[in-house]
């Protein structure tokens, strides 16, 4: 699994985060960590892009499912950028497409923080 993180948004108030590859038993902590990092600095808007993503496993799936909590908690959003076929019929049968909303393209996806 590779991750990036950057900031975007006229205040650099949105985080995205990049995940491609697998999230499973061995690197679902380090997905874990990336997001609480984020969380310790404040930032509640997450734009989590997944376009290289090929499995995610169900301690994954809970993982977006605790921030997508943590967000709104704390009056952020998180939505997902780009899922490709597989992911976006897993999202679709564990219904997070029903809280969480899903972009295919990026400025429409940050300017949908607004």
């Amino acid at each position: 699994m590779e991750i990036s993180v950057s900031r975007a948004g006229d205040m650099e108030e949105i985080t995205v985060i990049k995940v491609s590859g697998v999230i499973d038993s061995e690197t679902v902590d380090s997905f874990a960590e990336t997001l609480d990092r984020v969380f310790a600095e404040g930032c509640y808007n997450i734009l989590l892009d997944i376009e290289g993503l090929t499995y995610v496993n169900t301690a994954g799936l809970s993982t977006i499912a605790d921030a997508f909590k943590k967000c709104t908690q704390n009056r952020g959003r998180l939505k997902i950028l780009k899922a490709g076929d597989p992911i976006r019929e897993l999202l679709d049968v564990v219904r997070f497409t029903k809280i969480i909303d899903l972009y295919e393209d990026e400025e429409e996806a940050l300017a949908s923080f607004k």
